[in-house]
């Protein structure tokens, strides 16, 4: 029995349906979940539910972000802003900071200091984990003397490390505070994923290299470097996740700047109806945020890790 050019196209045009199928289920799950979540979420908040004081309903939380996004009066009123390199310029007007520009009072340049310095501190803490990490690879000694340090600060909480980089640095440097939790945690996980990933790669695939005269760099550039890629990306995707809450914390702690610093405003509010909304509004965006930059970052680790399966089994 032979196979013919014609069976040949219709197993791909057989595939390339049953791709279309997955994508459009896919989406259809996705959006289906979104719903029941904000059905739910809805449920806990009608004015006759004894929660409506702690859950405000989904369309008030989105309003109230809408409203606040680029200028908040509320903020205003409580001589809370995003420009103190104005303050001595500005006058006081009946006790009010009339002078400063209106996108001082607002949420966005309280979120945009956050992302900014998240992604700075989770790009710098990449880098630095994984250069350590794979590096570790060429040298074992490297291995031999960071892996007992790592080791030991990864087998404590960050949750009870990062108060101590906020009494470190201070209120006065928040952006040391925020970079510094971040990055070093993002350098303890990017060092264990590097490393787990070269362990995973199969005892055969190392034996055969070494049969073919592979030396170290050899080993290093074209089995453990390749091999090691597509676990590496799912373990980024991982630390960009927790590194949402974990400076968004840091700034809940001791920032007089940030998303987190905004929470920490309206938590103080909680007693008003305008307080839980506004702490759920923001932790809403972080959320929506978060799903965001995985999703590109998926899209661009596709790009790098289409030939393997690895990366396939990974969910990239």
């Amino acid at each position: 029995m032979t196979t013919t050019s014609t069976d040949v196209l219709k197993v791909r045009a057989a595939a390339r349906r049953d791709r279309r199928r997955r994508r459009v289920s896919h989406v259809i799950y996705l959006v289906a979940g979104v719903i029941l979540f904000l059905l739910f979420w809805q449920l806990l908040a009608p004015p006759f539910s004894s929660l409506f004081v702690l859950f405000p309903t989904p369309i008030a939380t989105v309003a109230h972000f809408a409203e606040n996004v680029l200028f908040s009066e509320p903020m205003m009123g409580r001589f809370i802003h995003a420009c103190p390199d104005l303050v001595q310029e500005v006058e006081f007007k009946r006790g009010r900071m009339s002078a400063l520009p209106d996108y001082c009072f607002g949420y966005t340049p309280h979120l945009l200091w956050t992302i900014r310095n998240i992604l700075m501190a989770v790009a710098l803490g990449t880098v630095i984990g994984l250069g350590v990490g794979l590096g570790s690879l060429l040298s074992p000694r490297i291995a031999d003397l960071v892996t007992p340090v790592a080791g030991f600060f990864g087998t404590l909480p960050i949750f009870m490390i990062a108060p101590f980089f906020v009494i470190w640095f201070g209120i006065d440097h928040p952006l040391l505070a925020t970079i510094g939790v971040v990055a070093f945690h993002t350098t303890l996980l990017m060092y264990f994923f590097s490393r787990r990933a070269a362990q995973n790669i199969p005892v055969e695939i190392i034996e055969s290299a070494l049969t073919r005269g592979g030396d170290r760099r050899t080993m290093f550039r074209w089995v453990y470097l390749r091999g090691t890629i597509p676990e590496i990306a799912g373990g980024l995707r991982i630390t960009m996740g927790l590194a949402w809450g974990l400076g968004t914390l840091v700034e809940v702690m001791g920032s007089q700047m940030g998303g987190g610093f905004l929470i920490r405003m309206w938590s103080h509010a909680a007693g008003l109806s305008e307080g839980p909304t506004g702490m759920i509004s923001l932790i809403l965006f972080f959320g929506v945020l978060a799903v965001v930059v995985d999703g590109i970052l998926v899209l661009v680790i596709r790009s790098f890790t289409g030939w393997s399966e690895a990366g396939h089994r990974l969910g990239l």
